[in-house]
């Protein structure tokens, strides 16, 4: 399977690829200086033939604001994908998409597709991202899955302020490449937190995963 990732180079990415099987996907990585996905007519050259995309690059990480940039990114992703014709879309949301404090009745945090309240600004455009997915998978018929990805760092452990969000490496392998193996019907539309096992963000999802590693 061929698989391209933009923003190969960034720290979540390095950590996927590193998971990823060499006998099952043929990963191509994308990112500056030889690509920028905010390069439409590249994006589309260099994903042609692809099986899956998998997009993570972001400008940066700033909560508080939102860079134009971001939104082209994201959009030449999913223009790319439909021009051509990549079947699957892996999109690199996040877990700021829903405030932290909203919680469901069992005192989870899941998505549901019901109206949501950011975490800030960074998690609205995420929200953005995620609509404009459910919307083109529709309307052209590939499948968008949208991972609200916890905190990967390179120490490849929890973080004592916040474990609950904590993804390992392992883990992200294991959610990435359950996606990327399944069999979705066309139009397929799915937003999953990217955690590993605790007691707070539901995982549940439709492919399988499920996490190998604790945050508590």
């Amino acid at each position: 399977m061929k698989v391209a990732i933009t923003g190969s180079e960034g720290k979540v990415a390095q950590a996927l690829r590193v998971q990823m099987y060499p006998t099952l996907f043929d990963v191509k990585g994308l990112d500056l200086p030889e690509h920028d996905a905010t390069n439409l007519d590249d994006l589309i050259e260099a994903t042609r033939g692809s099986d899956a995309l998998i997009h993570l690059a972001w400008k940066d990480l700033n909560v508080d604001g939102v860079d134009p940039l971001k939104r082209k990114m994201y959009e030449n992703a999913y223009q790319a994908a439909i021009t051509n014709k990549i079947g699957l879309v892996i999109m690199g949301s996040s877990n700021h998409a829903r405030d932290h404090t909203e919680r469901e009745a069992d005192g989870r945090i899941r998505y549901t597709g019901a109206p949501e309240t950011p975490n800030n600004a960074y998690g609205e455009e995420k929200q953005r991202m995620e609509q404009r997915g459910r919307e083109l998978a529709q309307k052209y018929g590939f499948s968008v899955i949208c991972l609200r990805i916890g905190n990967v760092n390179p120490d490849d452990r929890p973080k004592p302020d916040v474990p609950t969000r904590w993804m390992s490496h392992r883990d992200l392998g294991r959610l990435v490449s359950s996606a990327l193996c399944a069999d979705f019907e066309p139009g397929h539309f799915e937003v999953v937190y990217g955690v590993s096992g605790q007691p707070v963000f539901d995982w549940t999802n439709s492919f399988g995963y499920q996490p190998v590693d604790s945050a508590v």
